[in-house]
Formats: C-alpha cells, structure tokens, sequence
C-alpha cells in the first residue's frame, strides 16, 4: 500500500492552466496549457497525464491546493469542484489560496519591494492586489485588498517603487511607461500551481474541502433565470 506524501496544486483561473506535483520543497512535475475546449475536458485528462509522466497515482497525494480566484468563473467552478471531489474522494485536506497573491509570492523578497499583481478584468479595468515581503522570516502581508479599479486608478495607488507581475497588456504598459514606474517584471519560471502549493503550506491553509469556495471580485456575468 503506497502512502500519500505529493502536495498538488491545481489552478484553472484563467485559459491558461497549470498543474503541479510537489515533494517537499521539490517540484517532481508541472504542466501548464492553453485550455482549447472547456477547462471540464481537458482538467482530469491532464492531471492523469502528469502523474502518469511522474510515476505518480492518485493515491499518493497527500494534499490538494487549488486556485480559488479572482477568475474567469467557469474555470473557477471547474478547478475547485475538481479538487474537492479529489480531496473527498481521497480523504485528504484542501486548501484554497488567491490568484493575485500566487502570482506575487515568488517575487516577494525581504528587504525588497512591493509586489503589486494584476489581471484582466474586462474594458478599462484590472484585478489587482499588493503585498509587502515579510521581514526576518515572516509572512508577506497585504498592502492593498484584491479589487478591481480602472488601470490609471492603479498607477496612482501603487507605491514606488514597486515590481508589477501578471497580466500585463500593452495598453498597461504604456499606461505604466507613462507613470515612470521602475523595477517591474511579469517574469515567472514556475507556473502558478506551484506557488499555490506554497502558499497554503506557509499560511497553514490545508482543511476541510467543503469549506472552499471561488473568490469574485464582482458578481458572475450570468443572468438569472426570467420567471415563468
């Protein structure tokens, strides 16, 4: 009988995905794609992909971390339904850990700056949030909340200076070209899943599956049913 000991990180946030399988400190595998039907689909055939490459079944997770947004919503859903009905299915614990501070937390390095990630959020807006490394071995901490404002409301609020990481569109860059912000930076060499992984180690976040839901950051384009 094998013993679970791989923490999986699961993020389908946006159409491009990721998966990641952790031992330790140690990422034993990662996949990333561009979802080109429908996250539903193409979710469980990679996941049994990638274990598959790393010798790896399902019965050695240990502990599942998934994305829990801000988002696109089915996505969302689809991530987390996923990930609780593995967690069920295997008795383990699941955690749910935040998209923007996933993209941060590899940048996050004391003594250095603020960490101010951002997504897409529709015409003339952005998803954003902030975070200040944490000194002497502590925890990075929230400098500004996950919410959505128009990008030269964001130019104007973040600090300087300050390392931008995400999605970063062109017209953002102008925008931040035009502000003179110095430092910045969208590079990332692991994809998000790992950090996810990370994330919930380090803020002790692993628990009940049940208890995870999406975070919106406005509510679900999707009309409500017309009564009949």
């Amino acid at each position: 009988m094998v013993s679970p000991r791989y923490d999986l990180g699961i993020d389908t946030a946006a159409d491009n995905a990721s998966l990641a399988l952790l031992d330790g400190d140690r990422v034993v595998a990662e996949h990333a794609w561009h979802v080109e039907t429908t996250m539903s689909l193409e979710l469980l055939e990679a996941l049994d992909g990638m274990l598959a490459r790393a010798g790896v079944t399902r019965q050695e997770i240990a502990r599942i971390a998934v994305c829990a947004g801000p988002g696109q919503y089915g996505g969302l859903r689809t991530g987390i339904a996923t990930a609780q009905g593995l967690a069920l299915g295997l008795g383990v614990p699941l955690a749910g850990v935040g998209r923007l501070e996933a993209d941060a937390w590899p940048h996050l390095v004391e003594g250095g700056p603020v960490v101010i990630a951002i997504h897409d959020a529709g015409p003339e807006a952005l998803a954003w949030a902030g975070y200040t490394p944490g000194e002497a071995g502590g925890l990075p901490s929230v400098y500004a909340e996950p919410h959505i404002a128009r990008p030269a409301d964001v130019i104007r609020d973040a600090p300087q200076p300050s390392i931008w990481v995400g999605e970063l569109t062109e017209a953002l860059r102008e925008v931040r070209d035009i502000a003179s912000r110095g430092g910045d930076t969208d590079a990332r060499a692991e994809a998000r899943a790992a950090h996810l992984v990370r994330i919930a180690r380090a803020r002790d976040l692993f628990g009940d599956p049940g208890a995870v839901d999406a975070v919106y950051l406005r509510p679900p384009s999707i009309t409500p049913p017309r009564p009949r």
